[in-house]
């Protein structure tokens, strides 16, 4: 069950970062993907804007909540913090470089958005309470 709940969490990063637009995903459902075999590489590398629009933050909090919870669930199925935290940032890289080739615009600051939802759910999890697993004996 952790497994199929890891993968819909990456499904819905996935789809909800590459697909052509995050607006139409957002406002009426639409899930279309483009992909573009010579992005423009260098847009990886441009810092935040100078000015942080409402629905910039929004976005971002996004980045942040979506890793928060993989994280959160790779760390219930691993047990190992580390495993999750390398998965975890893994497909953050790997989803931000995919990104530029389905038309959008990966950023490598959006990294440090998914990073930090990462490594406050990891530490979080320390506070969180494991639940004993029961074993059950036949006789």
């Amino acid at each position: 069950m952790r497994v199929l709940l890891i993968l819909l969490c990456a499904g819905a990063i996935f789809v909800s970062t590459c697909t052509y637009s995050f607006d139409q995903f957002i406002r009426f459902g639409e899930i279309r993907f483009e992909w573009d075999l010579h992005p423009d590489l260098s847009v990886f590398l441009e810092p935040l804007p100078s000015h942080l629009s409402g629905d910039f933050l929004l976005q971002k909090a996004g980045h942040f909540t979506a890793f928060f919870i993989l994280a959160l669930l790779l760390q219930s199925r691993f047990q190992a913090k580390g495993v999750a935290l390398i998965l975890a940032i893994s497909y953050g890289v790997f989803t931000e470089i995919l990104q530029l080739y389905f038309t959008r615009d990966g950023r490598l600051f959006d990294i440090g958005f998914d990073s930090a939802g990462v490594f406050i759910a990891l530490f979080v999890s320390g506070f969180i309470p494991r639940q004993q697993s029961r074993d059950i004996h036949f006789k």
